[in-house]
């Protein structure tokens, strides 16, 4: 399972070396037009960065899936990942929306604790 288009600029995809594992990921090279509502609160548009977005998005609007998703990210990537196909496709549905509208972005980070971005 790989899917590069439903939720662009995230990828979701099933782990080759892990069958039934899935990952959601965003690559640095696609988290630039962000970057100003990240700048704007005081925050890096980083791999740790979309991670404290991810976290905040759960909490708000998606709780039930928290304890079903993992993080891994670095700066240059953000990571979630699990078993749990549908959960993620959720999660990156609200991340893609954030990408997507600058104020649903500044909603989701101000909303998180500023520990979850750095």
């Amino acid at each position: 399972m790989s899917d590069r288009t439903t939720l662009e600029p995230l990828v979701l995809f099933e782990y080759d070396h892990r069958p039934g594992t899935y990952c959601l990921m965003l690559s640095d090279s696609d988290m630039g037009p962000a970057d100003d509502v990240f700048e704007e609160c005081g925050q890096y548009g980083n791999g740790y960065g979309w991670e404290g977005v991810a976290r905040s998005a759960l909490r708000v609007r998606a709780p039930e899936l928290t304890d079903r998703i993992s993080f891994d990210s670095e700066a240059g990537t953000f990571v979630a990942h699990g078993d749990d196909p549908e959960a993620l496709g959720r999660l990156g549905a609200l991340l893609q929306e954030a990408w997507q509208d600058g104020s649903v972005l500044k909603q989701f980070i101000e909303a998180g604790d500023p520990d979850w971005f750095d």
